[in-house]
């Protein structure tokens, strides 16, 4: 296979929220991407990955992509020592790197895609920085940890005409298909309410975490990256428990809610929302709560009515409802004004009252592999449908969200052309996070 050159076009960074509100509106808030094949390429025509996070669900991602006959695993990278020698023992000929910007650097132009699974708070800064050089990118969810940062790569991502993908894997399941043709076929008709819920408590209201060490495996500067400098502390951060803190996490809305939101996002063809207000208890200063509830309104669209409202809760606050049933642990209940659809996590949709629908034959549809789809688009198959064009909004919302639960009661009027929350400048600040200095990056800092 002839090996096409990368992209010559440069896209300039964006130093200001003014040049950010220009590109956004030149650019629209529906930017379809364009698929470029490999940009790189390999002479035995397979899709060259490098892989940023190796690690927990960064070691099921490269496990699923490598998996896929068409790719050959590049490179590999992760702060985590011992997480890159276990990566680098199923892959042994890969490159093996600590810092993503080093891999970038070195390899970059051998490289056609990357995939990252990272902490939250490195979503974009990675995913960025690749989509910089012209890399198609499969990043796990929530896309980003910032809203300006979900704006900016749905951007960036069409501007450089990459393929992309989110890690919402259920997105392609039969199950969440399912829920969104029986939604759209009108089944329960326009949608009035949404209830979404997660009992997960990815919150924490306990003492100061107490420095320690770090281990010697863990490079923790580099762990850090663009969020401000804190000793170690362990049990706190690295491996597993980083989503309970505002630096790098995104609480539960970030962990479960954007599987959750995701079908209904998909079946009623909602975008960014008008306003977000959060009857959450106080969060701590530091941590998510590990209890929240937020209220979403949207405009119309073709699915839903007027006054349509969307309610996110976790940490074991349930809607109230008249199914007669125990509702699932995690899950939605959409409210249509000829009756009501059940969608668990990870289940076949059901409708309500069952008298009404006794005679409704639920039509299923396949489900296909998330990832596989993304590797078949980079290689010139069908687009992907949890791209950064739809994964960008998607994210902006339930961030929307996250802020939100740092001021209960307090209503968030979202001007999403200008990228701004109009009426309470507290929250706006939180749109945009500063990156640590040395950790800037081309189109985000």
């Amino acid at each position: 296979m002839t090996r096409r050159s990368k992209v010559s076009r440069s896209v300039q960074p964006v130093v200001s929220r003014r040049r950010f509100i220009a590109q956004s509106s030149a650019a629209g808030l529906a930017l379809p991407l364009i698929s470029r094949g490999l940009m790189a390429g390999s002479s035995n025509d397979k899709l060259r990955l490098g892989s940023v996070g190796v690690g927990g669900m960064g070691g099921a991602d490269l496990g699923q992509l490598s998996a896929h006959p068409k790719v050959e695993v590049f490179a590999l990278c992760d702060v985590d020592q011992n997480r890159l020698k276990e990566a680098a023992s199923k892959h042994p000929n890969a490159k093996l790197f600590s810092d993503y910007r080093e891999m970038l650097s070195q390899v970059g132009d051998q490289l056609d895609a990357v995939n990252v699974a990272t902490p939250d708070h490195t979503h974009a800064p990675a995913t960025m920085s690749a989509m910089n050089l012209g890399k198609h990118v499969y990043c796990q969810k929530p896309l980003t940890h910032d809203v300006f940062e979900a704006r900016q790569l749905r951007l960036v991502a069409a501007e450089q005409g990459v393929v992309s993908q989110m890690g919402i894997q259920i997105h392609s399941n039969s199950e969440y298909r399912t829920a969104v043709k029986t939604i759209q076929s009108g089944a329960i008709g326009q949608v009035k309410e949404v209830f979404s819920w997660s009992n997960k408590t990815w919150g924490y209201d306990g003492p100061k975490p107490k420095p320690s060490a770090a281990p010697e495996f863990l490079d923790w500067d580099l762990w850090l990256g663009t969020a401000p400098e804190r000793p170690f502390a362990q049990g706190h951060y690295h491996p597993g428990n980083w989503r309970k803190w505002l630096d790098f996490g995104c609480g539960t809305m970030g962990d479960m809610g954007i599987h959750i939101l995701d079908p209904v996002f998909s079946a009623l063809k909602i975008g960014t929302p008008t306003t977000a207000i959060s009857s959450s208890p106080k969060p701590p200063e530091d941590s998510h709560g590990m209890k929240n509830r937020v209220t979403y309104t949207f405009p119309k669209t073709e699915f839903t009515t007027n006054d349509f409202k969307l309610t996110w809760s976790d940490g074991g606050l349930f809607p109230e409802t008249d199914l007669g049933i125990k509702l699932p642990g995690q899950g939605s209940l959409f409210i249509g004004e000829k009756g009501q659809m059940l969608l668990p996590h990870i289940a076949q949709p059901t409708l309500f009252p069952r008298e009404d629908f006794s005679d409704f034959q639920l039509k299923t549809v396949q489900g296909e592999n998330h990832y596989h789809l993304w590797v078949d688009a980079c290689l010139g198959g069908k687009p992907t449908t949890a791209g950064f064009d739809y994964a960008g909004p998607l994210t902006e919302a339930l961030l929307l969200g996250v802020v939100a639960n740092r001021f209960p009661t307090q209503k968030l009027e979202w001007d999403t052309e200008n990228v701004k929350i109009t009426n309470f400048s507290d929250a706006d600040a939180m749109i945009h996070r500063q990156y640590r200095e040395g950790w800037e990056v081309e189109n985000l800092s």
